[in-house]
């Protein structure tokens, strides 16, 4: 009998089982442009084994290499390809370590919606297998989102609560994960309190990103991952620049763009120049800070994200303005509006272009597997399925309204009416609109409480909410400020039609038929009116407006001044 050798799809099994575990140890020491080359070399011969499960953990670790390397359209291809493997195979775990996985990439292209959508669903799905690890995984994940939605107070809750479970159920990875996003979370919160001012809270914020980054910094050498020593190094850098202490962090800030050099991390490389840049420009080292910011901003390339060039645009601007050179300053600052002006643009192809690789991943499955497929879509069409998508929707839309939303109005809350308002501004300013601000207090509302009870103060507030948004535009920001106070925001509004509106207002209110909700009950409306000037921050608009409602009260109530 002729001696037979082991050749065929055996032989190739073997060779795509060595590529896997080259490529993850390879994503373990942060090598990620090798561990990317392997995988590809592995996904090429995969179609010749036909082994479902093998694909889906090749497409994971393309994803996963790809996020780490800052291509981020590309990662969340791949992990789509990856999740319909998983949901094939019923595999819980790696379904739920994919979803944080698109979440992440999402957020980092600058969809955050779909991105909290995807945590959440992950969330959900390990909270149903009582699986701890990945429920504290989610969790860090919605942080994050709730961070670049500008709400650093909720992001920092979820991230404590997802390092609680990392310290339960995890190791040093996933303690230092949620560690080195507090310290991110912490720096947005000492940005929002500068904004707003408030001293006290910005130096415990970046007190809190100091303590934070140090631990994650510690864990992360510990675990011997070069792309998280590097990632950590950035944000603890970030934090001392913040805090003054420049010569340490320019050290760690050089020491994590050497390795993120050496290894490819470009996302990396642009954050740790953009931040050296920052320390610069702190130290009043400002010509040094334009070379960096210069040289960042020119290698930069399509593919790199439009936040990445509005925040070297940004400092140059600054950079520029301290050293008094006012039209480079002008031409910077113009350059980061435009860009600010384009990202809903941008998202959206983004968005077509994701659509587009849905599309195509669903349809090579189909070509596969198509059998397995259309029986898996019954399932998912089946009526228990579709309840249970639509509980997971009105969950998370329930857990964005109570972050935004003032639960007894319906209107926007402090938190929401802060984070925009100079957003706001800053847009009015870019385009050349008028806008206008005013802050309304109900008269003697105490007296209302008092005599009628907090169920009819209650429902006093209601009506009240209900009047400003049947009498203002869609458009116009309207907020809860606190008690019985209000803030509406006029956009694209010159200063007469704004008098007008709140007049308006006024008159809605007085006229109102409140002996309806109970008997001798009246209710009338104080208002300050501030029109925004150049060169108005949020802070001093709303100062004017509230300066002004003094004014009306000092005044006897039930009428509108300007400010």
């Amino acid at each position: 009998m002729p001696h037979s050798t082991s050749t065929g799809p055996e032989t190739v099994a073997r060779r795509l089982v060595r590529l896997i575990a080259e490529s993850q140890a390879a994503h373990d020491a942060g090598h990620h442009q090798q561990g990317l080359a392997l995988a590809e070399q592995a996904l090429n011969g995969a179609s010749a084994v036909g082994e479902p499960l093998m694909l889906a953990r090749i497409h994971t670790l393309m994803a996963n290499h790809r996020w780490r390397l800052g291509q981020f359209e590309p990662s969340v291809q791949s992990a789509r390809a990856a999740l319909a493997l998983w949901k094939a195979a019923e595999r819980i775990d790696e379904q739920c370590d994919t979803l944080c996985l698109l979440a992440i990439s999402f957020s980092e292209i600058g969809l955050q919606e779909e991105a909290l959508k995807h945590a959440t669903a992950s969330f959900e799905l390990a909270r149903q297998h009582d699986r701890g690890l990945a429920m504290g995984v989610a969790l860090n994940r919605i942080g994050i989102c709730y961070d670049r939605l500008g709400d650093s107070i909720q992001a920092e809750s979820f991230l404590l609560q997802s390092l609680g479970m990392a310290r339960e159920h995890g190791g040093h990875g996933d303690r230092m994960l949620a560690l080195n996003n507090l310290t991110a979370t912490a720096i947005s919160a000492y940005y929002q309190a500068q904004l707003r001012a408030d001293d006290d809270a910005s130096q415990q914020a970046i007190q809190r990103a100091r303590q934070y980054g140090s631990r994650a910094l510690s864990l992360a050498r510990r675990h011997g991952d070069i792309y998280r020593v590097s990632v950590t190094q950035g944000n603890l850098g970030e934090a001392l620049g913040l805090a003054g202490e420049f010569a340490e962090a320019r050290s760690l800030l050089q020491e994590a763009l050497a390795s993120a050099l050496q290894n490819g991390f470009r996302a990396v490389v642009l954050r740790m120049r953009h931040n050296i840049a920052e320390v610069l420009l702190r130290e009043g080292r400002n010509e040094e800070a334009i070379t960096e910011l210069t040289a960042t901003l020119q290698s930069l390339t399509e593919m790199d994200h439009e936040t990445t060039r509005m925040r070297v645009h940004s400092a140059l601007h600054r950079a520029y303005k301290a050293t008094r050179q006012f039209e480079p300053a002008l031409l910077h600052c113009e350059a980061h509006h435009q860009i600010e002006m384009q990202r809903v643009a941008l998202q959206s192809k983004a968005q077509a272009r994701l659509m587009v690789n849905r599309i195509d991943v669903e349809r090579a499955l189909m070509d596969g597997e198509r059998s397995r497929l259309e029986a898996e879509l019954h399932r998912l069409r089946t009526q228990q399925l579709e309840a249970e998508k639509e509980l997971l929707e009105q969950r998370t839309a329930e857990l964005h309204r109570e972050t935004l939303e003032d639960p007894l109005t319906g209107l926007a809350n402090r938190r929401h009416v802060d984070a925009t308002l100079p957003l706001l501004i800053e847009r009015s300013r870019g385009q050349g609109q008028p806008m206008a601000l005013a802050m309304a207090d109900l008269d003697h509302f105490k007296q209302v409480n008092d005599r009628h009870g907090h169920a009819v103060g209650d429902e006093v507030l209601r009506t009240v909410a209900r009047l400003f948004g049947d009498k203002t535009r869609a458009r116009d920001l309207l907020g809860r400020w606190g008690g019985e106070e209000f803030v509406l925001v006029f956009v694209d509004t010159p200063r007469e039609t704004a008098h007008e509106i709140c007049e308006r207002l006024r008159s809605a209110v007085q006229a109102y038929p409140w002996s309806a909700i109970a008997p001798g009950l009246q209710v009338t409306l104080s208002l300050g009116l501030a029109v925004a000037q150049p060169g108005d921050n949020a802070i001093e608009l709303v100062e004017r407006a509230d300066a002004a409602l003094y004014e009306a009260k000092r005044l006897g109530r039930n009428r509108l001044m300007e400010g």
